[in-house]
């Protein structure tokens, strides 16, 4: 009796290893997916000319929704690119959506905020993708946005 036990216990330990061992397995092959999709992309940077000094940070926004655009909340990502030497090839890679607007400004207060006047008319060097000839307040989402996938370098210009 004491062996059998014993023996069904030992069945137990083996079941659970067995069952965890295979969680794992699933929980690989499902993060697989993640890293695969080919939706990200792995190639896009931004280049960004007409800077003002090569002391202050460029500030990358990616807008994947037009409410948050037109909000100024919430966008799909942020990069902040400190180094003069890299504002020609800002990395943008890894970001899960195909159709996406670029907002670009030079931080040239160093407050890490997008600066404007009481007016509401900028006041630090600013530029957006696919680089509409609209004034500041005037650009919608439409000027900007652009599909991830037939771009492998978008070029912005930055306006004072």
């Amino acid at each position: 009796m004491y062996l059998l036990r014993k023996n069904i216990n030992l069945l137990k330990v083996m079941h659970r290893q067995f069952f965890t061992l295979l969680k794992f397995i699933f929980y690989s092959i499902f993060q697989a997916f993640f890293v695969i999709n080919l939706s990200y992309s792995d190639h896009l940077t931004a280049k960004v000319t007409g800077f003002v000094d090569a002391t202050s940070p460029i500030h990358v926004f990616g807008y994947d929704r037009k409410y948050f655009y037109e909000k100024n909340s919430a966008p799909l990502f942020i990069v902040i690119e400190p180094d003069i030497n890299k504002f020609n090839k800002i990395n943008l890679k890894a970001f899960p959506h195909i159709n996406i607007g670029l907002f670009v400004f030079q931080d040239t207060d160093g407050d890490g905020q997008f600066t404007t006047n009481f007016k509401g008319q900028p006041l630090e060097p600013f530029g957006f993708s696919l680089n509409p000839n609209n004034k500041f307040e005037d650009v919608v989402f439409e000027n900007i946005v652009f599909d991830m996938t037939k771009f492998t370098q978008v070029e912005i210009q930055l306006k004072q």
